[in-house]
């Protein structure tokens, strides 16, 4: 069964009219394959946690982005061998050749799910663990570092993107909480689905 480490927990922090923040970034093990969620913009933070793992940037397999933001996705590309999931147009990129993929395409205890709202493109995994179900969330969930984490569907989408959708937004989160017994969200900690 594949396994889930958290290398850097997500933060976002709003000062006036400005942001700090980078996305929660995991590693997925699945047999041999090594994947990272979300890599996040802190390069160094990023760096340290490999680090951490004993690994190096080509040891990745697969990069998987949720969606467009720079605080999620700015360093994918020092991923050297690395083929990218992406929310575009549901495509793996490998260097320039582009394929569909399919909601099984990292394995079968791992999916793939359409989670539109906070953008119009975005997606989570839900992942099958020894402890569990556990859904990585991207920006479908996730909290500001001063708010209290408690967790509401219909909870304000804090960053107001272009081609939010709160509707569509409730919708993904509800699915999400229906498959999985955890949530990692896109900033915060990870919790346990109340059922």
């Amino acid at each position: 069964m594949p396994a889930i480490k958290i290398l850097i927990e997500g933060y976002a922090k709003k000062i006036n009219k400005d942001w700090v923040a980078s996305s929660t970034t995991c590693l997925i093990t699945s047999g041999t394959k090594k994947i990272i969620t979300d890599p996040g913009c802190n390069r160094q933070k990023l760096l340290n946690a490999l680090a951490r793992e004993n690994l190096a940037t080509g040891d990745i397999d697969y990069v998987f982005l949720s969606h467009c933001h720079p605080d999620h996705i700015l360093l994918a590309g020092i991923f050297e061998n690395a083929k990218c999931i992406t929310y575009d147009s549901n495509l793996i990129y490998d260097n320039d050749s582009l394929f569909e993929f399919n909601k099984h395409s990292l394995g079968d205890d791992i999916e793939i799910v359409e989670t539109p709202g906070h953008v119009l493109e975005h997606l989570s995994l839900v992942v099958d663990t020894a402890e569990g179900k556990v859904a990585i969330a991207g920006d479908a969930i996730w909290w500001l570092d001063d708010e209290k984490q408690i967790f509401d569907v219909n909870q304000t989408d804090h960053s107001q993107a272009k081609g939010m959708n709160m509707a569509t937004l409730i919708e993904s989160r509800k699915k999400l909480i229906s498959m999985a017994d955890y949530i990692i969200p896109g900033h915060g900690k990870m919790f346990k689905v109340e059922k």
